[in-house]
């Protein structure tokens, strides 16, 4: 299996802003005309996500949220325009400095994660994670859900996105397959799409919801609203919760 890890911090060298939104519009050669829209989304984004939450559980403490995956700080920085403090987690060195140089001025503290998330202190109002774990294998991804949802604190909450299944093509499948598992499969796949050999992968792994549910059970979250979403051939979940 590809690493995860590294293709993320490839993809944070290489395409950024494509990496935490694949339009062909945030590409490198693109973002600077797209840049107000790119982050104009975000900001759409976290209010109708906060506004959904607070409707449907009532009024969230607003002192610190937390953004694992922030990426380029695309729902970062709005979420500083929400609570008093907030810290964005990433795995990819440059994501994070493109980050910083995103929010200047604003009470956001960017860390680079791990499996542990042994640089983030205390608890939050408020964890967010969206369009990141269908990048991370299952089992790992479990474990640092698990760490997530034990950050919130009681009356905090959280928002948290999964793919939950890719409708996809046998050949499609195939080459899924070929790209992650096969050596040097993705470098002649990537060729004759007319892509560089050393374009990244970008993992698209499937949660059990089953297995999700119980684990925001296990953590103190009893009422969990789930929306189902289509993103062309995967299905998702977003999943907004309040602790006990």
């Amino acid at each position: 299996m590809a690493d995860s890890d590294h293709n993320w911090r490839l993809w944070g060298e290489r395409d950024p802003y494509y990496a935490v939104l694949t339009d062909a519009r945030f590409r490198s050669g693109n973002i600077d005309a797209n840049r107000q829209h790119f982050f104009e989304s975000g900001q759409a984004f976290v209010a109708h996500w906060v506004a959904q939450i607070e409707r449907h559980f009532g009024a969230l403490p607003r002192e610190r949220a937390l953004d694992f995956g922030c990426g380029v700080g695309r729902l970062t920085i709005p979420l500083s325009g929400h609570f008093g403090a907030v810290v964005g987690l990433d795995i990819a060195p440059a994501m994070l400095e493109e980050a910083r140089r995103n929010s200047e001025g604003r009470q956001i503290d960017y860390l680079l994660s791990d499996d542990t998330l042994s640089r983030v202190e205390g608890t939050f109002d408020f964890v967010n994670s969206c369009i990141v774990f269908q990048h991370i294998p299952v089992a790992r991804g479990m474990v640092l859900l698990s760490q997530l949802l034990e950050r919130v604190r009681p009356g905090g909450g959280c928002l948290i996105q999964l793919s939950t299944k890719r409708n996809q093509s046998l050949w499609h499948k195939l080459g899924y397959h070929i790209r992650h598992i096969v050596p040097g499969g993705q470098a002649v796949l990537n060729l004759l799409g007319g892509r560089a050999a050393d374009t990244p992968v970008m993992q698209m792994n499937e949660y059990p919801l089953d297995a999700v549910l119980r684990l925001f059970h296990e953590k103190g979250f009893g009422e969990i609203l789930v929306r189902y979403e289509d993103h062309d051939s995967t299905d998702a979940a977003m999943l907004c919760a309040r602790r006990h």
